[in-house]
C-alpha cells in the first residue's frame, strides 16, 4: 500500500500543469490534452483524482462508512490514477508525472492541487447533438475560483487545432490579461494569434444601426476596431514575432468568440465574474462560451 500512500501525499509541484481525472469517459481528452500543455511550456504533469468518501452512493443515502467500501473505493481510485499515468508515459515517456488522490470535495481537493500550479485541465461532456456542453458543478466551480488558470476541454475535441489562439477583446482589463496570456501560449508554440472584438446592438444618431456598409456601421465598427487595437497595443509591440490579426464582428459576444474559434487550437476569455461570494458565478459571457465551445476554452482571472 505504500504506492497508495505516495500517490495520496504528492504536492503539487511548482509549475506544474494539473489535469483533473475522475475515471469517466472525459479522462482522455483530458489527459492528452494537459500532457501536450505540459510538454510544450516544459513543466511536470500532475494528475489529480479526488474522491469525496462522504457522497451517498445509493438511492437510500448510503454514505461510504464500511471500511470495505472504502478500501474498494481507494483501489478504484489508484487503478484510475495509475491507467491514466500508463496513457501519458505511453506516448510522452520523458515526461515528469506524479499523482495526487484527495479525499473530500472534488472541487476543493482541486483547488489545493492548483496553488502554486501554471495550470488547471478539467472536462466537460457533451450532452446532445446541438453541441452543448455540460459543465458539472465541480467544473464551473474550479473554472470560478482557481488560483491559477484554467483550460475546459470537450471530450471530442482535436489535442490538435489549426494553430490559431483565440482571444476575446472587450476593453477591460481582463481581456488583455488574456491576450498576454494568449501571446505567451503563441511564442511557445509558433501559434498565431486573432483577437475577437464584438458589438450587438448600437445607436448613432437616434438610430440603431442595422445595415452592413452604412456610414453608421463603418463608424461603429472602427470605434470598436480602435478600442481592440488600443488595448492590446503595448503588448502586441513586445511580441513583434507573433502573428497578430484583429478581428471585429457584429453579433452576441458568446456566440461570435465561439463561431470564430471553431477548429482553434485555444480559446481564451479573461472573466469577469464577480469576488467574494458572488464570485461563485462566472460572468455571463464566459458561462455562455463554456456551455457552447467545441474547442478548448482557457479562462483568466485578474487576482
Amino acid at each position: 500500500m505504500s504506492t497508495d500512500a505516495s500517490m495520496q501525499d504528492a504536492p503539487t509541484p511548482a509549475g506544474a500543469v494539473i489535469a483533473a481525472i475522475d475515471g469517466s469517459h472525459r479522462d482522455p481528452a483530458v489527459l492528452d490534452w494537459a500532457a501536450a500543455e505540459a510538454v510544450a511550456v516544459g513543466a511536470p504533469l500532475h494528475l489529480v483524482h479526488a474522491v469525496d468518501l462522504g457522497t451517498p452512493l445509493s438511492a437510500y443515502g448510503e454514505l461510504l462508512t464500511s471500511p470495505d467500501i472504502v478500501d474498494k473505493v481507494e483501489q478504484e481510485s489508484v487503478r484510475v490514477a495509475t491507467e491514466a499515468r500508463e496513457r501519458v508515459t505511453a506516448t510522452h515517456p520523458a515526461l515528469a508525472v506524479t499523482i495526487a488522490l484527495p479525499t473530500g470535495a472534488p472541487a476543493g481537493g482541486l483547488l489545493n492541487a492548483a496553488d502554486g500550479a501554471r495550470l488547471l485541465v478539467v472536462g466537460s461532456a457533451r450532452k446532445t447533438k446541438a453541441e452543448r456542453i455540460v459543465l458539472g458543478t465541480t467544473s464551473l466551480s474550479v473554472v470560478a475560483h482557481s488560483p491559477c488558470p484554467v483550460v475546459l476541454v470537450p471530450e471530442d475535441c482535436d489535442v490538435r487545432g489549426d494553430g490559431r489562439v483565440v482571444v476575446g477583446i472587450d476593453g477591460s482589463e481582463h481581456s488583455r490579461l488574456a491576450f498576454q496570456y494568449a501571446l505567451e501560449v503563441a511564442a511557445l508554440r509558433g501559434k498565431t494569434v486573432t483577437t475577437v472584438t464584438s458589438w450587438n446592438v448600437e445607436v448613432v444618431n437616434g438610430v440603431v444601426v442595422t445595415e452592413p456598409g452604412s456610414p453608421e456601421w463603418e463608424t461603429v465598427d472602427k470605434r470598436y476596431r480602435d478600442m481592440a487595437e488600443a488595448t492590446i497595443a503595448d503588448l502586441r509591440a513586445a511580441h513583434p514575432e507573433i502573428d497578430v490579426s484583429v478581428e471585429v464582428h457584429h453579433g452576441r459576444a458568446a456566440d461570435t468568440l465561439v463561431e470564430v474559434a471553431h477548429g482553434a487550437d485555444l480559446l481564451l476569455v479573461g472573466s469577469r465574474g464577480r469576488g467574494g461570494f458572488r464570485g461563485m458565478l462566472l460572468g455571463s459571457v464566459s458561462q455562455r462560451i463554456l456551455g457552447r465551445a467545441t474547442v478548448p476554452v482557457g479562462v483568466l482571472h485578474k487576482h
